[in-house]
């Protein structure tokens, strides 16, 4: 491809729309594969419910629905009512919902969920104060052929798959990136497109620059000192908080670069976006998502919600989420790309060179590093 940089800078082209309807878009950003760009609230706002007797009762499962996160999820929990006719199942639905099952946990070790699937950050969160009921090899025996790169959480969380962010770029508007050091590069200056926090710390790049310099992974030092420099230049141009705000930013034109999550910019295309997708040298991403019983329900609730995660985890289930929403695999049964070849993004070799954050670690220091990103980035942005 022809360089369209001048003079050290992307030759700007005036942004079209990229024809996507905002209804598909809403969809998507419902929480894109249970990310940290969380997404739409469900029914089932108490308590779950007690269980007893041969399968009655109540079980409260969450998870994500938009972009074809709720089509395996619906399948077996109507295989699951089919078998436990007796059974009243509540679901919660979106990311949006972690915030106030951890808060009703931690406050009176109520189970707002039985069971369901959670990100990294939420487990992370929830191992914090020891919401979840650990699952043995004999609770689910397929837990032990999960990578063991994603065992961040020993036995109080399932891996299930794992989404992975790189970089986006308006294909029509400048040459693709290579690395995460290109959101530093001058010939993006002004260009530069960044989620704010604190999905900005992970999604916005900070953390994969910080280590792609050599930073240490509890301060970020390097990638704070690189970002504040960056945005006192003017490198970044605009803001977001969401799917669908960065999307506009991109589709107007406003950036050309930022940092997305595979699963987003795969729908973007597929609806006729000229968003690009690139893989970094240096790797993606890993945020993985986990299947985890939360305590606090009775002991029928709790074998219910076993017999759940055993189902859903079957490889003919995870394989079908992975293919709905563009995931990687995390098992060995599950090759990666299985049916999509044509996504680099998704190659043996790319799911090899992963990024992976030490979760536990950076929930606890989350909160400075937040309060250093809106002073050391947002406060220095031009």
């Amino acid at each position: 491809m022809a360089s369209r940089f001048t003079q050290g800078r992307p030759q700007i082209i005036t942004a079209v729309s990229s024809g996507m309807s905002r209804r598909n878009f809403l969809a998507l950003t419902a929480g894109v594969g249970g990310t940290l760009v969380l997404g739409a609230c469900g029914d089932g706002g108490g308590a779950a419910g007690g269980a007893g007797g041969s399968g009655g009762g109540e079980l409260s499962v969450l998870h994500f629905e938009g972009a074809g996160q709720e089509v395996v999820p619906e399948k077996v929990l109507a295989a699951f009512r089919t078998a436990h006719p007796d059974l009243k199942i509540k679901t919660l639905i979106g990311g949006s919902r972690y915030p106030e099952v951890i808060s009703a946990y931690k406050a009176s070790g109520t189970a707002l969920t039985n069971t369901g699937l959670f990100t990294a950050q939420a487990m992370a969160q929830g191992a914090g104060i020891d919401m979840f009921r650990p699952l043995t090899g004999a609770d689910v025996p397929r837990a032990g052929s999960a990578d063991q790169a994603y065992r961040h959480f020993g036995d109080a969380g399932v891996p299930f798959n794992t989404n992975l962010v790189g970089l986006v770029h308006r294909t029509d508007l400048a040459d693709p990136p290579t690395s995460w050091l290109d959101l530093l590069n001058p010939a993006y200056r002004g260009k530069v497109g960044l989620y704010d926090a604190p999905q900005g710390i992970l999604i916005g790049g900070l953390w994969a620059v910080n280590k792609a310099l050599g930073g240490d992974p509890e301060t970020l030092d390097e990638g704070f000192k690189a970002f504040a420099e960056a945005a006192k230049a003017g490198q970044f141009s605009t803001v977001y908080n969401s799917n669908q705000t960065q999307f506009d930013a991109l589709s107007r034109g406003n950036a050309v670069l930022g940092v997305s999550i595979l699963a987003a910019q795969s729908n973007w295309a597929a609806q006729g976006a000229k968003i690009g997708y690139v893989v970094p040298k240096e790797g993606q991403l890993a945020i993985p998502l986990y299947l985890a019983v939360v305590k606090g329900g009775g002991a029928e609730q709790e074998k219910l919600a076993i017999e759940l995660v055993n189902e859903l985890l079957k490889p003919e289930n995870v394989g079908a989420y992975n293919d709905n929403t563009f995931a990687g695999a995390v098992y060995p049964d599950l090759p990666a790309a299985k049916d999509k070849p044509e996504v680099s993004a998704l190659s043996a070799e790319a799911m090899a060179n992963v990024l992976q954050v030490d979760w536990k670690r950076f929930a606890a220091v989350e909160p400075k590093l937040v309060e250093r990103w809106n002073r050391d980035v947002k406060g220095n942005l031009r």
